[in-house]
């Protein structure tokens, strides 16, 4: 499979380390793909929409490095590194067609087939794609080989989001992962279903309140100081288990619901503010806004009805609002923001630097909190051009008098360089895990404060 001259992933083939030349490799490998959920998200998307009414289907594998992190600890992160590039160049060569593969997880990389005649063919053309890379990802002197997981999800004419297309995929590979994974027949067979199989479920779950919130604490970079909770969306079905949040939030934009589901968050947050305000925590929550529903004018009146019902006070909840919102009606946009900031609530800019705005909207909008995207977080040591693109972040924030709030945070190398650029808030597993009420309760009583962020683990060490 590798042509001649090629890169060969084996110890006996590139010379001795020296003090010029470390143990890594003896050609040309590539550089580490870098995560790209989104972009893939946007290419899945933007295939299906070229497909046109006469869509063929679209399938989706997604090839999982079960392993890499042992590899990791057991060999050395450039074994692991070396593992993730020669993948990706091997399922670039496989793949039917370019931009067409991505990494989408930390040891996850899909691979979308915009144009499937043949569907039964397809657990053929998995097990050509294992045999390939298997052979490719030989650990020659090594007791650990990489293992590979392939899940599959077929998206017939086209018919589903690239969402929900995604989650059958990752449902197939939970179910791998577990060691229960149906025959790929099995799963192409369930392909047959209607593409709406969930939309009932939605609807029922809408209508009995059977959603969840989970609450991500926000602490203070200085003091480590519980100063709030990002409040997010969680689905369990009965049938289907954990659905992502995504997909929820995506059903309700297709079926004209994401104002009910919106209106069930904010009454759901208020009712737990109460909850704990009564019990003497007083916990500042923030809740997400989808972006159909920034230039609705009854979206004020909706927020200040169920902060009255549950008695919960405006300054206590935050509302977070994607800086793309604002492209599409920018000036309904920012008078309904500016309705919602006289009511009292605070206003953050989600996920900020992923976005095209003008800094003459950004100018005007109401808001007293930036949140700096997680995809700059996380590659903050990895990047002079991320770390300085935060920097900047903070400096126009202190320009306009907001707050710098930092998505991700993992490990206290990162902390280190977040609090030398000046953030001043941070959330992100390495505080905790988006967590159920009663185990956000207990988490905030055991919670240390700054004592607790000087324990958090080295980069070094969470890497894989």
């Amino acid at each position: 499979m590798r042509p001649a001259g090629r890169w060969r992933f084996s110890p006996a083939s590139r010379p001795a380390p020296t003090a010029s030349t470390p143990a890594a490799w003896d050609c040309d490998m590539p550089a580490v793909p870098a995560i790209a959920r989104d972009a893939f998200l946007e290419r899945l998307d933007q295939l299906a929409a070229l497909a046109g009414s006469e869509a063929p289907d679209l399938g989706l594998l997604l090839v999982d490095i079960a392993n890499l992190r042992e590899i990791n600890h057991r060999h050395a992160f450039d074994i692991g590194d070396a593992v993730l590039a020669e993948t990706e160049r091997q399922l670039a060569e496989l793949a039917p067609a370019e931009d067409t593969v991505f990494r989408i997880a930390s040891h996850t990389f899909a691979v979308i087939l915009p144009t499937v005649t043949q569907p039964e063919l397809l657990p053929v053309v998995v097990g050509r794609m294992r045999t390939a890379l298997e052979e490719a990802l030989e650990l020659d002197g090594y007791l650990t080989a990489a293992e590979l997981l392939i899940a599959i999800a077929l998206n017939r004419a086209c018919r589903l989001s690239p969402l929900l297309t995604l989650a059958r995929a990752e449902e197939h590979l939970a179910a791998l992962r577990r060691g229960d994974g149906r025959e790929l027949s099995d799963v192409l067979a369930d392909s047959e279903a209607r593409p709406d199989d969930l939309i009932r479920p939605f609807t029922e779950a809408l209508h009995d309140n059977d959603f969840l919130l989970y609450y991500q604490p926000k602490v203070a970079i200085d003091s480590g100081g519980l100063v709030g909770a990002e409040a997010l969306l969680r689905w369990h079905n009965a049938e289907r288990g954990w659905i992502p949040p995504e997909v929820a939030v995506q059903i309700a934009e297709d079926i004209q619901r994401s104002f009910e589901l919106t209106k069930w968050v904010v009454h759901a947050a208020a009712r737990q503010h109460r909850e704990w305000s009564r019990a003497g925590r007083d916990v500042p929550l923030s809740v997400n806004l989808p972006a159909s529903l920034i230039d609705r004018a009854d979206l004020p009146g909706m927020i200040n009805g169920a902060l009255k019902i549950w008695d919960m006070p405006p300054a206590r909840l935050t509302l977070e609002i994607t800086e793309q919102a604002f492209m599409r009606d920018a000036e309904a946009g920012l008078r309904i923001m500016a309705q919602l900031r006289d009511l009292g609530c605070r206003i953050s800019i989600d996920d900020f630097g992923t976005g095209y705005s003008s800094l003459a909207y950004f100018r005007d909008i109401p808001a007293a909190e930036l949140k700096v995207d997680r995809s700059f977080v996380t590659r903050l040591l990895l990047s002079p051009q991320d770390a300085g693109l935060v920097r900047t972040i903070g400096e126009l924030a202190q320009i306009f008098g907001m707050r710098v709030v930092a998505e991700g945070l993992e490990d206290a190398d990162t902390l280190a360089c977040l609090r030398s650029i000046g953030c001043e808030i941070a959330q992100g597993f390495g505080i905790a895990r988006p967590l159920p009420p009663a185990e956000f309760t207990a988490w905030a009583d055991c919670w240390e404060g700054s004592a607790a962020l000087e324990r958090l683990p080295g980069a070094e060490a969470l890497r894989g």
